[in-house]
């Protein structure tokens, strides 16, 4: 069966589409790749000059390990399964009284830079001095969390039969339209789409599995990626998908080479 996507929902840092055609291992092979293997910029050490905040070096260090970095995709081989050797530089010199936000970073690289400029990083009290200069590389979220681009799940699309049988199935049918499901309203039963998170009211409850029942689509599955925004969404998943088309063509070279 030939594999589709359809695309559900689009945000700004986020997007859900359908897979049809797909089984488990895929899309789960698609959401560890993602999560694991998509290259982002994220700070890996810190050069403390002076530091007279109420934190230790170590707090403000984490802080700055866990802040987004835009990544410049279109200027780095991110599908590949080599990384760049390439190190952008934040410097920070600030003096209290005040608030030290990520936008007081300044880059090395204009393109590498906090994707929200209003993260709290440290409180200055008045003559408080804070000045380090931090180095952010390429790295993988299978290393370390800071470097993974997003979120990303997945769910089985099922479709929710309600027996018109049952007193008040037009309620259903109204909360259903309200999640913006797709609905078919045929002449015996309702048939619901869960292409986003849909419960049934305690009020139905005891219905369930006689006059409401829910159906797995084979083959099919809700997938969801969010960006913390160092990349697109899409890109996340496109270089994901390169990803493993690499990796399978590795896999499949070495075992030519175990055959010959």
């Amino acid at each position: 069966m030939l594999m589709k996507f359809k695309v559900l929902e689009r945000g700004e840092d986020s997007i859900k589409f359908l897979v049809e055609g797909a089984d488990v291992s895929f899309v789960n092979a698609l959401r560890r790749t993602i999560l694991a293997d998509v290259p982002t910029f994220a700070v890996d050490e810190v050069e403390f000059f002076e530091n007279d905040s109420a934190l230790f070096d170590e707090i403000i260090a984490h802080r700055l390990a866990m802040l987004p970095l835009t990544t410049p995709y279109e200027r780095f081989s991110l599908d590949s399964l080599d990384l760049d050797d390439y190190t952008v530089t934040l410097s920070l010199e600030a003096e209290g009284p005040g608030m030290v936000y990520s936008g007081d970073l300044r880059s090395s690289d204009d393109d590498v830079v906090p994707a929200n400029p209003n993260v709290p990083i440290v409180k200055l009290a008045d003559g408080q001095r804070l000045s380090f200069n931090a180095y952010a590389r390429l790295g993988r979220g299978r290393d370390h969390a800071k470097w993974q681009p997003g979120y990303v799940y997945y769910k089985y699309l099922t479709r929710i039969h309600v027996s018109k049988d049952v007193e008040g199935w037009e309620e259903l049918k109204k909360l259903a339209e309200r999640r913006n499901l797709p609905i078919e309203n045929k002449e015996d039963e309702l048939v619901i789409s869960t292409v986003r998170a849909f419960y049934i009211p305690r009020a139905f409850e005891h219905h369930i599995g006689d006059k409401i029942r829910e159906e797995i689509v084979p083959g099919t599955f809700v997938f969801t990626v969010e960006s913390n925004g160092e990349l697109p969404v899409e890109e996340m998943v496109a270089i994901a998908l390169k990803i493993l088309m690499r990796k399978s063509d590795r896999f499949i070279n070495e075992l030519h080479k175990l055959a010959d």
